[in-house]
């Protein structure tokens, strides 16, 4: 089954309009390619939340794969990353193989802290390539339908550009960049602040007046838009649902922004350079995922072996595992994308397949949980929603972009 079908199958949602339907293809060709760069959840709320130990066995999907090398730094028994995209998954192989093969902190900093250097594509060759599978081996030796216009091959992203100049999401902040300084904004000032008077002071003068444009007001109703950020149809309707009255999108895209820009040190805030200035601070190295950080190299490579991937549903991986094979979950805001007979489906796999006392976490673009509506009441009860505890996280996650995050505890 295609990268493409697996999307399909996970956003189609039943009984809808023409339109939506069209949209829900659209998506699912859409996401048939490399979309994040980077993950986009707080690695630190989730750990956290999951309160990881020695003996935690995680199912985690992948994205990106920075948070699944984040929770490898917690010693964890296991981490298994599952995408049903192909290429997040080999992007997550890619730096598994560097961690182990490369010869230092300073050559996998080139490759996934600066994402560019020019002795990244001889390291490729040397020291990572010849330890990749086939198929991951071919993925980054070929080349998208663009690329071969371009002639180059993926692992060139590395080379010419840059990592975080590329995917769906590169490219969606690329175009957004670029239209900035036309509207009178200029997001990466705010990264200059040396206090949170001053964060406030440049977003307001270098970041808000974005928001006030004609031009972003009427892009940012526009469902396809939102594909930039890996937002399904379903997912932009929900989010829809829960905006207060006289309210707007628009108000709860700034909000969200301004909270990224503001409510944490900038100076340490990867998610806010990364939206910002689309890149890692790579001068004083404050602003960096723990796993890029050289101080935890050597325990990220002594660890790397505890790591596994696979391309499929989280769903699937529990239903064919063996009881308690997983006692941590954690499914980004994958729960969106999904009607009330795939959200029952895999919480039913957790209640019959998860290990004693088992802590799953997801986001969502609204605020409000859908399992409290989704699950049958007797499925539900299986299960503790640690409400407050989820509120009070929910303003700690640095990366801002969603409305809600859940932690449930299976009884």
């Amino acid at each position: 089954m295609t990268d493409q079908q697996l999307v399909l199958n996970a956003v189609k949602q039943p009984d809808v309009s023409r339109k939506q339907n069209a949209l829900q293809k659209l998506f699912a060709l859409w996401f048939d390619a490399f979309v994040y760069n980077q993950i986009w959840e707080d690695p630190r709320v989730d750990i956290e939340a999951l309160e990881l130990e020695r003996r935690s066995r995680i199912l985690t999907i992948s994205s990106g794969g920075c948070n699944a090398l984040n929770y490898l730094l917690e010693s964890p028994l296991s981490v298994t990353a599952v995408d049903l995209n192909r290429h997040h998954v080999y992007l997550l192989d890619l730096k598994i193989a560097a961690a182990k093969f490369l010869p230092d902190h300073s050559s996998f900093f080139n490759f996934f802290g600066r994402g560019l250097h020019k002795l990244n594509f001889h390291n490729y060759q040397r020291y990572i390539r010849p330890n990749l599978d086939e198929d991951v081996r071919k993925f980054w030796d070929s080349a998208s339908f663009f690329g071969k216009l371009r002639g180059g091959s993926r692992i060139n992203y590395f080379t010419k550009g840059g990592l975080y100049e590329h995917s769906r999401n590169g490219y969606f902040l690329r175009f957004f960049h670029r239209l900035a300084p036309l509207l009178g904004s200029r997001p990466e000032k705010v990264l200059a602040a040396e206090t949170r008077e001053q964060q406030v002071e440049l977003f307001e003068k270098h970041i808000a007046p974005f928001f006030d444009s004609a031009l972003i007001k009427f892009i940012g109703k526009l469902p396809v838009t939102m594909f930039g950020l890996g937002i399904p149809p379903q997912q932009y309707d929900e989010l829809k649902k829960e905006i207060s009255e006289g309210e707007t999108l628009i108000d709860v895209y700034r909000d969200r922004v301004r909270k990224l820009a503001v409510d944490f040190p900038i100076d340490e805030n990867y998610f806010a350079w990364q939206a910002f200035a689309r890149k890692y601070d790579t001068e004083k190295r404050k602003a960096l995922p723990d796993y890029l950080k050289e101080t935890n190299f050597s325990l990220l490579r002594e660890n790397i072996e505890r790591i596994t991937t696979g391309i499929g549903s989280v769903t699937e991986v529990i239903k064919n595992s063996p009881e308690s094979s997983f006692d941590r979950f954690v499914f980004l805001d994958a729960q969106d994308w999904m009607n009330a007979e795939m959200i029952a489906e895999l919480w039913t796999a957790i209640a019959a397949r998860g290990g004693e006392g088992s802590r799953i976490i997801f986001r969502t673009a609204g605020a409000s949980s859908p399992l409290e509506q989704n699950l049958p009441a007797e499925l539900l009860r299986k299960f503790e929603y640690k409400a407050e505890l989820s509120r009070e996280l929910f303003v700690n996650d640095r990366a801002s972009i969603y409305g809600g995050f859940h932690l449930y505890v299976l009884k």
